[in-house]
């Protein structure tokens, strides 16, 4: 007792409660100011202090709403840590492998939050070619995604409802989800089936065929892997392409 209490001397009570203020977040996605301030037991005045410090610095982000969700630096001091971790020198060899039997673009995807997500990795055909992408690349809403179908369909009923509830389903192509019962559809045909189709729903021309990658079976997924291409070549080989897919994702999960 002694020793934490000579540790806590040194603790920096602002810095403690900015980082409290981001582990609120732990189960939820969204906070307003008013929440936040409740749970952390403290005025508005100094809780508006916290969050607008946390969002100035890129750690959270006020939507149209004014309710307040974690920011990209997150993201991007997350994927440091990630990159220090065993699963990337893990995943890429697989998804590499992958790209080279199908010969087509293969993804590994995650969450960016409950409502995005966001491109780790890209493996593309010609090995002079592959590449990490860009940090700064968009993120994207999953229902716009064969991965992030993939990962949606790993979710309760509750929190894809949550999901639909505040979901923009923009018209991109002729074939897009633009209903709450069409999402509904493709998720149950994901759980059916153990994969995810986007079939020229973000972009004429293009399917993509993705899995989701669960450490647990039942838990909802972290990651989620793709191939994508041409829909003139990947439409005759998609009973192939999924199989791969079933193959590497089982690998992933394995030695995750």
């Amino acid at each position: 007792m002694q020793k934490n209490g000579e540790q806590a001397q040194y603790l920096l009570q602002s810095v403690d409660n900015a980082l409290c203020v981001l582990n609120l977040f732990d189960n939820t996605d969204k906070l307003s100011l008013t929440e936040i301030a409740a749970q952390m037991g403290m005025g508005k005045t100094t809780a508006l202090r916290l969050v607008y410090t946390l969002e100035m610095r890129g750690f959270l982000c006020r939507g149209e709403d004014n309710k307040y969700s974690l920011g990209m630096r997150l993201f991007t001091l997350g994927n440091r840590v990630y990159e220090q971790k065993a699963y990337l020198p893990v995943v890429k060899p697989l998804l590499n492998q992958l790209t080279e039997t199908v010969n087509e673009s293969a993804h590994l995807v995650t969450w960016e939050n409950r409502s995005r997500v966001i491109l780790l990795y890209e493996a593309l055909p010609h090995l002079s070619l592959r590449a990490e992408m860009d940090r700064s690349i968009s993120s994207r809403p999953p229902h716009l995604t064969s991965t992030g179908l993939a990962l949606l369909s790993t979710l309760s009923d509750e929190q894809i409802a949550a999901y639909a509830d505040s979901a923009i389903f923009e018209k991109r192509t002729a074939y897009s989800i633009s209903t709450r019962e069409q999402l509904e559809e493709d998720v149950r045909f994901v759980r059916s089936h153990g994969y995810a189709i986007n079939n020229q729903r973000f972009e004429q021309g293009m399917i993509s065929i993705a899995v989701p990658v669960q450490r647990t079976k039942g838990a909802p997924a972290d990651f989620a892997i793709s191939i994508s291409g041409p829909s003139t070549r990947i439409a005759d080989r998609q009973d192939t392409i999924v199989q791969e897919l079933f193959k590497t994702a089982g690998r992933i999960s394995e030695l995750l």
